[in-house]
């Protein structure tokens, strides 16, 4: 029932967009020779190129933040094309170069180094935390090993302040070098976050036993890698990750950093944030809501990872053609190992993953961070990715994935065998 309910509901999502556009008359003009068709695109009109450019051409407006989108079936880009701005203090168009938050894809990186890592002999999913962080007193942490870490079921809950009155409750509660909200939003670094570990006397539930999506146990990626490797994580990701898959401009986010091409993340303005003399865009609908207006940016190895929608696709190449990890590490990783509350949802090292029956595994992240969205979605065995890398968090993240899988469903690229 599940499997058919999923199926309808993708199909349904198809059927919307497709008869926005006329879908069958449009796929045979697009497909055809088109002296105009926009060179923002990147790549030549195909099948699926009317039924995505309606989709997203209606979510996103020229003037407004907006959106990248980036299918790859092989090794091929079949459909590139951005929509709105990166930047609106400066209208800088979004390209498929321009640099976002990944937020919760961030993730991807940081399983991959930790399966690297094992194969290198340098540590191993069943090593418990306690061997790397003797300083964590909870006898638990003893219980809790790596693998718990990369599939959400380590029980360690988050503790991080989120507005004002969480500020207050975690400053009387724990040491801090930081006096506000604004401070710990700018540098809550994971030695800020250190602490809450260290004094942690109780988890939410035994470890491997149930899946819980929150952050806090991937904040400790980086300081593990720097303890075995006996280098700061920034450099050992650059160096062993970023580099080998091609990446040049891959980076993780410090305060007050600037780079060309950076975009910045969008909210909806309210009357508060239109009082608190944060960034309003000219027509007064979009505030700033990023790098010092939102939590979550600093920690790095569970949402602080910035990109472009081609060097993820680049990545997604070196990744799936065995550059960084071995054939069965990438089994490992679509392997599903908790169960989630969502029917035919799994999550298996380091990703989601939907196990739906006579469809082929499917692996996937979505996430806001501040005014950040990110959605991207491989279907391994098909060799087919996409990506979508956004300046703003209004959209249902849902409702677009699943979109986005219909047309890529009807148009047969998802098969089974």
């Amino acid at each position: 029932m599940e499997k058919q309910r999923y199926k309808t509901n993708l199909r349904k999502s198809f059927y919307v967009v497709a008869g926005l556009v006329g879908l069958a008359a449009i796929i045979v003009q697009a497909c055809r020779h088109n002296d105009n068709y926009r060179a923002d695109h990147g790549v030549p009109p195909c099948e699926i190129t009317a039924p995505l450019d309606s989709l997203f051409g209606g979510m996103f407006d020229a003037g407004a933040p907006g959106a990248i989108i980036t299918v790859m079936r092989g090794d091929t880009i079949v459909y590139n094309h951005a929509f709105g701005l990166a930047r609106l203090d400066s209208a800088e168009r979004i390209t498929d170069s321009t640099l976002f938050n990944l937020a919760s894809a961030s993730k991807l990186f940081s399983a991959v180094a930790l399966l690297k890592l094992c194969e290198d002999g340098k540590i191993s999913l069943d090593d418990s935390l306690s061997k790397y962080f003797p300083e964590f007193a909870g006898d638990f942490f003893n219980d809790i090993n790596i693998r718990h870490i990369l599939t959400h079921s380590s029980g360690l809950p988050d503790l991080r302040p989120v507005g004002h009155d969480a500020w207050a409750k975690y400053s009387d509660n724990h040491y801090t070098v930081f006096g506000t909200g604004k401070d710990y939003r700018l540098y809550g670094t994971e030695n800020e976050h250190m602490q809450t570990f260290q004094r942690l006397d109780t988890i939410a539930f035994v470890p491997g036993t149930h899946y819980q999506r929150n952050d806090p146990a991937y904040i400790l990626v980086a300081p593990l890698i720097e303890r075995v490797t006996g280098k700061n994580f920034d450099d050992w990701m650059s160096e062993n990750i970023f580099k080998p898959a091609g990446l040049k401009e891959t980076f993780y986010y410090t305060p007050g950093e600037r780079r060309p091409r950076l975009a910045h993340g969008y909210a909806l303005a309210t009357p508060h944030t239109k009082s608190s003399g944060s960034f309003i865009s000219e027509d007064g609908r979009w505030t700033e809501f990023d790098y010092g207006e939102a939590d979550y940016f600093l920690t790095k190895a569970d949402r602080g990872a910035c990109s472009s929608a081609r060097e993820v696709m680049q990545f997604k190449r070196a990744l799936y053609s065995g550059k960084l990890i071995d054939t069965a590490s990438l089994r490992d990783m679509k392997r599903p190992y908790v169960v989630t509350d969502v029917p035919h949802v799994c999550f298996g090292l380091g990703t989601a993953l939907r196990l739906d029956e006579g469809m082929p595994v499917k692996s996937y992240h979505m996430n806001n961070n501040g005014g950040f969205s990110a959605i991207e979605g491989s279907w391994p065995d098909c060799g087919l990715h996409y990506v979508v890398l956004s300046s703003r968090n209004d959209w249902d993240q849902r409702e677009v994935m699943a979109a986005i899988d219909s047309v890529l469903i009807a148009k047969g690229w998802v098969n089974k065998d």
